[in-house]
C-alpha cells in the first residue's frame, strides 16, 4: 500500500503541475516583477513538484508538458534545429529538477521542522537549480545545436536574475505558509525526514 502511494502520489503531482503549467502558458499568464521583467508559472511548479514528487513527478511533468505543447503548437518547430533546442531545453530542465529532488530529500527534508534553516536552504537550492544545473546545461546544448547564437553563461546568468529571485521568493513563501507535514517528500518512505530526530541527534553530538 505504501509502495503504491509512493508511485501514485508523484504521478498525480506531476500531472496536476503539468496541466497547470500548460494552462497558464496557453493563457499567457505570468507574474510581473517590474521594469519589464516577469516570471512564468512553470518554474514555480517545476521546483516545488520536484521537491515533493521527486524524479517520477519530474519526468511526468516534462513528458506531458513538452509533448502536449509540441502537439498544440507545431508552428514553433519549423526545422530540426528548433526541435533539437526544444529537446535540449527539456533535458536541461529534467537535470535541474533531479538536482532539486535529490538535494531536497537528502538535505532539506530532514530539517523541515527547523523552519529558518529549511527556508534558507530552499532559497539556496533554487539558486542551484538555476545557476548550477539549468543554465550551464542550457548554454552547452545551445552552443552544440546552434553555435551561431553565441550563447554565453554570463549573459544567461545576468538575464535570469529577476526570474531566479522571483521564483525563490515566491516558492519560499509557499513553504513558509505550509505546515511541516506538507513539506514531506511524497516519493520516499520519509518518516525519518518528517521527524528529523535521528539526524538532529547525530549533529548535536
Amino acid at each position: 500500500m505504501k509502495a503504491k502511494r509512493m508511485i501514485l502520489m508523484p504521478i498525480a503531482i506531476g500531472m496536476v503541475s503539468a496541466v497547470l503549467i500548460l494552462a497558464s502558458s496557453e493563457a499567457n499568464f505570468s507574474i510581473p516583477l517590474g521594469n519589464g521583467s516577469y516570471i512564468g508559472i512553470g518554474e514555480l511548479f517545476t521546483t516545488l513538484s520536484a521537491a515533493l514528487g521527486g524524479p517520477l513527478a519530474s519526468i511526468v511533468i516534462l513528458f506531458m508538458g513538452y509533448s502536449i505543447h509540441s502537439i498544440l503548437h507545431p508552428e514553433f518547430f519549423p526545422d530540426l534545429t528548433t526541435v533539437y533546442i526544444f529537446l535540449g531545453d527539456g533535458v536541461a530542465h529534467l537535470w535541474a529538477m533531479l538536482v532539486v529532488a535529490i538535494f531536497y530529500y537528502k538535505f532539506l527534508s530532514p530539517r523541515m521542522r527547523k523552519t529558518g534553516v529549511f527556508l534558507i536552504g530552499w532559497f539556496l537550492l533554487v539558486g542551484a537549480y538555476y545557476y548550477l544545473a539549468l543554465l550551464p546545461l542550457s548554454v552547452v546544448f545551445l552552443n552544440l545545436i546552434d553555435p551561431g547564437q553565441g550563447a554565453t553563461y554570463t549573459v544567461f546568468a545576468k538575464n535570469f536574475i529577476p526570474e531566479f529571485l522571483g521564483t525563490a521568493i515566491l516558492t519560499t513563501l509557499v513553504w513558509f505558509a505550509s505546515p511541516v507535514r506538507f513539506r514531506r517528500p511524497q516519493w520516499t518512505d520519509s518518516k525519518q525526514a518528517l521527524d528529523g530526530k535521528t539526524q538532529n541527534k547525530q549533529e548535536s553530538r
